[in-house]
């Protein structure tokens, strides 16, 4: 009989960073999520939750923004996993509005073809800042050199805005996921990453039709 070949990671050699939000019941108005335990037919406890698909860290797939676009079942898992680059913006009012000149100075030197760009504001004041305008944002031109790039996902978290209003935003989604590139939303603790290069996950609850889906996000970094 032949044994099969065991696998083996040495996780001693790197780091596991969550990097998902924690949704705390009942959630607010605009993003709910309420529970209310309940009991199945063998007596064990069940949660019924009301919520809807962008609720704390969250994938979007190309159907967040077209109706006949492919919805989280329809893409392969290695789109929502890879090699990721970190975007790192250290003074926002220097990069408010970030273009192709930016991240060409940003990155440029490690992005490779298939990359996935997860972005950090880590400027002190635009984080103890509440205003939307005081934080970093994309230029429809900054999406159109992802795409250039055949970028796989993009990710932000609360500090990070993905165009200066709607219109904008509008754009960067449009340019983007038509191409299939997925978006990640509601990132937490991007302040753990110590490197400039890393693997990243966030894998989608596996639901058809779904637009987007809650996801549990991580990074991996070398020691």
């Amino acid at each position: 009989m032949t044994c099969m070949k065991t696998f083996d990671i040495d996780l001693a050699r790197y780091r596991i960073i969550d990097l998902s939000y924690e949704v705390v019941p009942p959630g607010t108005q605009e993003r709910p999520f309420r529970t209310k335990r309940g009991y199945l037919a063998d007596r064990a406890f069940k949660h019924a939750v009301t919520t809807h698909s962008h609720v704390g860290t969250h994938v979007e797939a190309p159907a967040h923004f077209f109706a006949g676009g492919k919805d989280v079942c329809e893409l392969p898992l290695s789109q929502f996993l890879g090699r990721a680059v970190l975007l790192d913006v250290p003074d926002a009012k220097v990069a408010m509005a970030i273009g192709p000149d930016y991240l060409e100075r940003a990155i440029g030197d490690i992005m490779q073809f298939g990359d996935i760009v997860i972005c950090r504001n880590h400027d002190p004041e635009s984080l103890r800042s509440a205003r939307p305008e005081d934080k970093p944002c994309f230029v429809p031109a900054g999406a159109r050199w992802l795409a250039a790039r055949q970028v796989k996902m993009v990710g932000i978290d609360g500090h990070f805005r993905l165009g200066k209003d709607i219109e904008d935003g509008r754009a960067f989604h449009d340019i983007l996921q038509s191409q299939d590139v997925c978006l990640v939303e509601f990132l937490d603790n991007l302040c753990a990453l110590s490197q400039r290069q890393f693997f990243f996950m966030a894998l989608p609850w596996k639901v058809r039709k779904l637009d987007s889906s809650w996801a549990r996000a991580i990074a991996i970094e070398a020691k």
